[in-house]
């Protein structure tokens, strides 16, 4: 599969306080140098703490939020290059699912005059009468009716809004989605429906998604590539099952170590208490709570290193984790 997504060396910083004359103004990094590939066809997870700039790399993928340094390359071109006009085209092709559904519709405004308004604005459809054909058989399509069509967004349920989201993006006919965490705010068991609509039409619509979340039990489900991030550092690439069954960058371990399960086998401990060194400027952004850390850890952010063709991590002390089970067989 061909490359859709090519992040490079993706960059945001935002202000702090007030700038004053002569004054260098003070900045937040919220993302550091973050490089990133997703092929066409592709579902890649984004996990990570809260904070940690998932939601913001995912803006700054759509051009939502404009980057501070690196750039986006879309299916060969370069777009944070291009201007707002120059931009039309792609906004069409890139969409996103917003986790808090609510908030993401015109209150004042029926759902379907706020999915039609955007197919006629970007010339997915010829006609009103064509676009609103369209979403009548997307309303149904995602599993409601014909007549919410003339309904509001707050005679909705929390799951039919999100299911109304994604007919709104869909309608568009994207080659592209950004789901920024869809399904963290309704039930288990609506969750599970969202979900399984998303894959189906995934399949359908051969889509690509970038999915956004903290769940770590729907992230092994839903993707086929998982990549975690930390304090905006990206530390580790790889299928998901691999990810899973052997991490090797203690930050995805900790993450792991974090879910209850009634079958998790035993892991060391990947805390320490590095209070001395931990607010430290320099050095891997993970280094003050990790018990593998050397000197090392704290003078420079290790790179990338690929262990295979679909594993990466940043890490200069990896623990495997296959291995650290047989050490702890033996004991």
């Amino acid at each position: 599969m061909s490359n859709l997504i090519e992040i490079k060396g993706l960059t945001k910083e935002f202000p702090i306080g007030n700038s004053t004359f002569l004054k260098k103004r003070a900045v937040f990094k919220a993302v550091h140098g973050v490089f990133l590939t997703i092929k066409r066809g592709e579902i890649v997870g984004l996990i990570g703490e809260s904070g940690s700039g998932k939601s913001t790399i995912g803006r700054m993928a759509l051009r939502l939020i404009e980057p501070s340094g690196g750039s986006i390359i879309y299916d060969g071109k370069d777009i944070t290059k291009l201007n707002h006009k120059e931009m039309m085209g792609y906004y069409q092709k890139m969409q996103i699912i917003f986790q808090d559904s609510a908030s993401s519709f015109n209150p004042r405004k029926t759902i379907g005059e706020q999915i039609v308004t955007p197919m006629l604005r970007l010339g997915v459809a010829r006609s009103r009468k064509e676009a609103e054909m369209d979403v009548y058989h997307l309303l149904e399509r995602v599993g409601l009716k014909r007549e919410h069509f003339v309904r509001y967004p707050h005679e909705f349920s929390g799951g039919q809004r999100q299911r109304i989201g994604i007919a709104r993006a869909l309608a568009l006919k994207p080659e592209f989605l950004v789901l920024d965490e869809p399904t963290s705010a309704l039930d288990v068991s609506i969750q599970a429906q969202i979900l399984n609509l998303l894959l189906d039409l995934q399949e359908e619509f051969n889509l690509t998604y970038l999915f956004i979340g903290h769940n770590l039990s729907i992230i092994k489900f839903f993707c086929d590539r998982v990549a975690v991030l930390y304090k905006g550092r990206l530390v580790e690439v790889a299928d998901s099952d691999r990810l899973y069954t052997n991490p090797f960058h203690p930050v995805s371990r900790m993450l792991l170590n974090s879910v209850l399960t009634l079958d998790k086998k035993p892991l060391a401990d990947d805390l320490s208490e590095n209070t001395a060194k931990i607010n430290r400027n320099t050095g891997c952004v993970f280094s003050g709570k990790c018990l593998y850390a050397t000197e090392l850890c704290f003078e420079a952010h290790p790179e990338m290193e690929v262990l295979s063709a679909n594993h990466q991590y940043a890490c200069y002390n990896p623990q495997n984790v296959e291995e650290t089970q047989e050490q702890l067989v033996t004991l």
